[in-house]
Parts: structure tokens; sequence; C-alpha cells
């Protein structure tokens, strides 16, 4: 014995230096992995960016304002989409609800919106059925103008990883679920020094039977590291270097600093597509409220996701979810966190998840638009991990509302026609609402599922816009600047058989009803939507002309100079065209479409806000002048279906259909809202149906549910614009023999100076018939002017014969 430990002293002796080398190499060694490890942590842990953030778009705020409706079904959504929650009790904090006799009591949330802040205050919305009546701060019991409903989040940017995490402070989380955490992940947390010998024994136990890595008994420090800076992958080298990270990490923060990352950093299931990380994301997902105010037994189910975040889903396992509450449950109560009430109330709680659970990605075919437009001033980077925040002119109660018309009304008109059912192809449609005196997109909808088919046909479908077109033609036919030969909405046009040649080509139009209508005024030509007419009126306007009324106007797709462009033969994109009739709506001058309002850094610095441009492009009296007209397109008209489907609101519109009835469309307006439907086959097969049929319920449908909340506004009507009494067989004036009277606005100039001569008496320019009877009545009507267009010379001259008779002999014998 002794001889071997002399050896052993001789070989260590005599190998002294090497081994000193090699002691020194492997303590530097160890020192340096130590000290880059060190670097690692501090680094990422004490960056002001410890999360790369995705950029978050949201919603408009909405108003609730005494006098709108807001159906319950809707407005509920709305509130549990943007986080809160229903209570039977009084509502006594941020973020919750109840519905009672009288209304709505809701504790609005805060929120910083830029450049102002919403502050958090309980109101009661006395409401009848569903309209807002009265608005009450329950703190105070006054009355308030309106309030308004924060932003909702619609959808966030998002890396290649698709995680999304919402950073709060330690403060902002509740006891509860800290003390449910801790119980159930890491009991020795506030005692140990980032590694649990006593866990690690356990789990190498474990791991011995089992024969392979399959726990792990990693601390919560240590489940940082991995989440932070390792991969998930279970070998004894990633072990080995998350314990080292774990002891540098413990050593140079502190435990409120670790549990506060760690709390925003867990991972804690999917959504949809997106990971959740933290708590209050996860919160937000599964209960519909921010963490703050989560109950002990929703404390509890967030702290039993950890474990297995897919399994104990309790959107996807309800049943499971529950039993694992219940262990954690029993494990804040064996650590002495709650009481034994406390307990047995809570495990007695049913498992309960939102009636609307979020989407991580609400309007997708909105958010098309929004990203196109941010593209152009912000890189991609800057997008997925700034954390900007991008505010929208959405409406989510509209957009909601706009996507369920369009699917129930294209499956409903599928089940009815045989030749929808028979398409290899589902039929598709599109519907955008704006508001056109701002230009804001409220809603936007460019297909029936997102997620079957990204091809966003409000922006980039081109189809035929047919009927839709002839306002344009009319509007430049009736241009005051055309003198004695511009039509007015009294104007006579023959719906006779035409023939037009261009070049070598021969085009004989036809109406849609293959009827020929004798000579309707122009008013009723619209409405009905006859085909000849509007030819007539392209050609008498000139083709050239009404291209570039319509190009003025908003039409920014190519148009060629031949007459079928009075009947739409052209393609243009819904949005197009929508953005082309909110010219109408507004008076003549056109809003650019805008769907961002601002931008904002993380932080609520304000990078841009969009301001309204707006250019007018068209007279106002004339636009009042169509806008008039296109009413009775509800009225009587091809869209008259409106009113039988309890569409009462004084709204102007055309409906539209192409050739072999590809295409259908209808838009609808008033000054304060434009809503434009399309319907149609990608294929650009044959719907066999029209604007009227397709397009006009869905339409109607959509906006009999919304309709209430906007203010009802009629179309002002400007000073350049006369109100005449007519004949409407006749396009002159009315006089007492006319059977039908009605009353047409005109772009002062225009209105028709000679009386009716075809019914009863005849009279000439200038004559008042105020005294002659009529069913023992006193007419009123006074012809003013000089008299009819110059092409009518037999007329003229007649009248200037009857001039020199004398009134009396005139009254007594009549003119003839």
């Amino acid at each position: 014995m002794p001889r071997k430990q002399g050896r052993v002293r001789g070989f260590i002796w005599r190998h002294s230096f090497g081994i000193a080398v090699l002691v020194m190499a492997v303590f530097i060694a160890a020192l340096g992995y130590i000290g880059y490890n060190y670097v690692l942590i501090t680094r990422k842990f004490d960056s002001s960016r410890r999360w790369d953030l995705p950029s978050r778009i949201y919603s408009d705020a909405t108003p609730l304002i005494p006098g709108l409706e807001f159906p319950r079904t809707l407005l509920e959504a709305k509130l549990n989409h943007v986080g809160y929650h229903e209570t039977k009790a009084a509502v006594a904090n941020p973020g919750e609800y109840r519905f009672i006799d009288t209304g709505l009591e809701i504790y609005l949330q805060s929120f910083v919106y830029p450049d102002m802040e919403f502050h958090a205050t309980p109101v009661r919305v006395e409401m009848q059925g569903a309209a807002v009546r009265k608005i009450v701060r329950l703190s105070d019991g006054i009355s308030l103008r309106a309030v308004r409903i924060e932003p909702e989040l619609i959808t966030s940017i998002y890396d290649d990883v698709m995680e999304d995490r919402v950073p709060v402070p330690l403060d902002a989380v509740p006891e509860d679920l800290i003390d449910a955490i801790i119980a159930i992940e890491d009991r020795a947390f506030f005692t140990h020094e980032g590694i649990s010998p006593r866990g690690i024994a356990r789990a190498a136990y474990t791991n011995f039977r089992k024969g392979s890595v399959v726990a792990g008994g990693s601390t919560l420090t240590q489940q940082l590291v991995k989440n932070l800076y390792l991969n998930p992958k279970r070998e004894m080298s990633r072990k080995l270097r998350e314990a080292v990270m774990a002891v540098i990490l413990d050593a140079r923060y502190s435990k409120q600093e670790i549990l506060e990352a760690y709390l925003n950093e867990i991972y804690l299931g999917q959504n949809g597509a997106v990971q959740i990380n933290g708590v209050e994301q996860a919160s937000q997902v599964y209960f519909s409220k921010h963490a703050r105010y989560l109950t002990l037994p929703e404390a509890a189910t967030i702290a039993g996701i950890i474990r297995s975040p897919n399994y104990y889903s309790p959107s996807k396992n309800p049943q499971t979810a529950r039993d694992r509450r219940n262990v954690v449950l029993k494990a804040m109560l064996d650590t002495r966190k709650i009481k034994q009430s406390e307990y047995e109330t809570a495990r007695a709680v049913p498992m309960t998840v939102p009636k609307y659970p979020k989407s991580f990605r609400s309007a997708p075919f909105f958010v098309d638009l929004v990203l196109k437009q941010l593209r152009e001033t912000y890189p991609e980077t800057q997008l997925k991990t700034d954390g900007l925040r991008i505010f929208t002119t959405l409406d989510t109660i509209m957009q909601r509302a706009a996507e369920r018309a369009l699917e129930q009304g294209a499956s409903s008109l599928t089940k009815r026609y045989a030749s929808l059912r028979k398409s290899e192809l589902p039929l598709q449609g599109a519907i955008i609402t704006i508001q056109p005196g701002t230009g804001y997109v409220k809603a936007l909808v460019g297909g029936r599922s997102y997620s079957k088919s990204q091809f966003n046909r409000a922006l980039q479908a081109r189809r035929q816009p047919g009927s839709l077109f002839k306002p344009f033609v009319y509007i430049a036919a009736m241009d005051p600047a055309r003198g004695e030969e511009a039509l007015t909405a009294s104007s006579l046009l023959s719906d006779t058989p035409i023939t037009v040649q261009t070049g070598s080509s021969v085009w004989k139009p036809q109406n849609y009803d293959g009827k020929w209508h004798g000579s309707p005024t122009v008013r009723r030509s619209l409405a009905m939507s006859y085909n000849i007419p509007a030819v007539r009126a392209a050609i008498d306007a000139g083709v050239p002309n009404v291209i570039k009324l319509a190009s003025k106007i908003g039409v920014e797709s190519r148009l060629q100079p031949y007459p079928s462009i009075s009947l739409g033969s052209f393609e243009v994109t819904p949005l197009e065209i929508a953005y082309a009739y909110s010219v109408f709506a507004n008076e003549g001058v056109k809003a650019e479409p805008i769907s961002i309002l601002a931008v904002a850094t993380k932080e609520g610095k304000v990078l841009e806000n969009r301001e309204v441009r707006m250019r007018r492009v068209a007279p106002a009296d004339l636009t009042y002048v169509m806008n008039d007209v296109l009413k009775d397109v509800l009225n009587y008209g091809t869209a008259a279906k409106t009113r039988s489907l309890g569409f009462r609101r004084h709204f102007a519109g055309k409906t539209g259909t192409t050739n072999d009835y590809k295409d259908a469309w209808f838009v609808g307006y008033s000054p304060r809202i434009l809503t434009l439907v399309w319907l149609g086959f990608d294929d650009g097969k044959s719907l066999r149906l029209s604007g009227s049929d397709a397009a006009v319920p869905i339409w109607t449908s959509y906006m009999n549910k919304i309709v209430g909340m906007i203010p009802d506004a009629d179309f002002r009507r400007p000073d350049s614009v006369v109100e005449r009494q007519i004949d409407p067989e006749t396009g002159f004036l009315l006089t007492p023999y006319c059977p039908q009277p009605r009353a047409e606005v005109y772009a002062k100039g225009t209105e028709p100076k000679l009386l009716c001569n075809v019914h009863g008496r005849s009279y000439e320019p200038g004559y008042s018939p105020e005294l002659i009877p009529r069913d023992g009545e006193r007419p009123a009507i006074v012809a003013e002017g000089s008299g009819q267009p110059p092409q009518q010379d037999e007329r003229r001259e007649d009248a200037r014969a009857k001039k020199k008779r004398p009134r009396l002999f005139r009254w007594i014998f009549g003119d003839r």
C-alpha cells in the first residue's frame, strides 16, 4: 500500500506542472463558461426590449349615444371581444357588465388612446329595446352625453415565431395567481438559490427508474431560463446548462424580478396558430378579462395549464382543466394560501369559458387593407418586433354583422337556386361599408372564408359594374354647362329599339326585361334601370365626356370610349366603385379611403395621425338631384325589396347586373353611411340572378341590423337646387288639368320653363292660371322663363301668337 501511494505521489510530482496547467485550464474554462452565460443572461434580461413584441392592430372606439340602437347580440359580442365579462352582481371592477331590466350596467375600462385616455368609469345605459335612452354615471348620478367602449384588438403582426404576450408588472398580477403557480410549480421558490437539490434528486430517481429523461425537477427559475435562452429538448447537457444559468440568474436578480419575467414569458397554450405567452394574454384568451380581475378558480385554472398547456386548456378540454384546477386548489390549501371554506367554494365552481372566444385574427380581409397601407411607410421588421399600436377605422360590430350577413345570405341563395348548387366553386361576395364624410372604412369583407381563400374580392376582384355605372352617365348628361341640351330628372328619353355602330361593329342593346317602355323620364329610367335610355343619354352627352366625369369622380380603372360603357362593360374593384358612389353621398366631395387613424409606439408616442383628405369633384346641386332620383330605386324601383324586407330609412341606391348575369351588385347610402354588396363566382360563371334578387336581400339583412347605430340623416338640399311641380308624363310644368302632379328637383337654371300642353288647356310661357278652378281648389302654379329649347320652333311661334291676345279673351275662349 505504501508502495502504491509512493507511486501516485511520484506520478503527481513528476507531472505536477502538467496537472497544474490542466486544473488551471479547467478553472479558466469554467470561469469563461460562467462568464459567457452571465453576459448572455444579463444582456437579454436587462434589455428594455426583453421580448420582441408584435405590432397590434386595433379597431375604432364604439360610441354609445342616446338615440342610437345596439342589438344585444351584437353589443354583448363586442363587450366580450374587448375584454369585458358578465357578472350577476352590481358591477364593481373595470371590465364587468350585466344586463338589467332597464338596460345595461357596465364598468368601462381604462385605455390609452393616441392623444387621449379612457378612464375607468361605471355607467348605466338605460335602454328601451335596443335603443339607448340615457347614460348615467353610477358614481354620482350625472347624465352623460355619450360614452365610448375602447378599441378592440383585432390582430397582431407576428414574426415567424407567432407568439403573443401582453407584458404586465408584477403588481398587476393578483396574489391568488402567484400563490397558485408557486404552490403547484415551485413551493420553495422564495428559499432556493435557483435550483432545488430535492427536486433534482427526485427527478434523477424518476429518470433512473424510467431509463430515460422524463422528469426535470425544474424550478420556476429554470423554466424561465429554458424559455428565454434554451431549446426545450430533454438532454442532459441542456439540463446542466439550465441549472448553471438558473443559479447565475438567481444570484444576479431579485426573486420579484425573476417572478415578473416568468409570469410574462411562460407558455400557456395556443390561440389558433399563435402561441399564448404570459398570464395576461392567457387571462384575456381564456376568460376575456385582465389578469388583475381573475377569480380564485380562474387563477387556479391558469396555474394548472402550465404543466401541459394544450392538454389542460379550458377551451379544448374543460373537464380535464377542471380536474387539474382542483389539484391546484388542493396544493394552495396544503400550503395554507387559502382556507378550507375558500377551497370548497372554488372547487364547486363550474368550468366556464367566454361566450364569444377571442380570435387571434379578426376581420382578416380588412387587415389586408391595413397592412397594404402600413407597408408603404414602415419596414416589415419594425412591424413585427417593435410592438407598435395601430388604431384603425374598423367598427367591429358592423364587421361581424357583415361577415354573418354575407355567409348566411350566400348560403340561403345556394339552397334556393339549383343553378348555384350545381357550381363547382362556391358563390362568393364582398361587402364594404364606409363613412362618406370621412372616407373611413367601417367594415370590409372580401369573401366568405379567409381560411379557405385569401383572395380579397373587395380589393382585388375586377368585375363589370353593369347598371351600377348608369348614374355617372346621367350626371354627365345633366351638366348645366351643356345649356339647353342638359338633361334633367324630368327629361323624357326614348326607350325604343336602337342600333349603335362603332367602327365595323353593330350593337343592339336590350332592356333586361326584354320590353320597351315608351318615353320614360330620367328619374323612372334610373329607378327601373332601363338600358336604352342610358345608352341614349351617353351618346347625347358624348362618351368622352362621360369618361372624363367618371374618372374625375373616382372611377380609376381604364375606360374605353365605346357606347357600351353606359351599361358598365368595363371592370372595376368593389372598393373603387364604393368610393366613387361616396361622392354622391357627400354632396360632390370625395374623401380618400382611410383605414388607419393613428400609429403609436408601445410607450404611447404618436408616430403619425392620418388626416382626412377631401376634394370636390362634382357640383353639389347635381349630386343632390341624383340622390333624390336614386331614392326611388328603393321606393319603387329595382331595390323596392328593401322596403318589403323592413328597411325604412331615406336612403338612395342603385342595383347592378351585368351581361349574362355574371355579377350582382347593390349600393345603398345616406350622408352618414354607404354599403356596397357584390356577389358572383370567381370563375365568371353566370349567377342567373339580378342585383335585385341576389345583392339586395343581403344588403337589407345587414343594414337592418346595424343602421340603428347610425344617426338618421337626409341629404341636405343646396340653395342652388329648386323644386317645381311638374307633369311626369311630359316633363313640363304642372297645370290644373294634369292628372298626376309630381314635385321635381332641379339644379337652378335647368328647370322646365313651359307648362304642360297635353292635358286640358295649353298655356304660353309666363302665364299664371291661378284663377282657373279645379275640383273646387285654387291652384297656385306659376310658370317662369322665356320658352322652350329652340328646336321646338312651332310651339315657340304659337306661344308668341297667343301672347298677343287679351287675357280675358284667352280665359273665356281658351288658347287653341
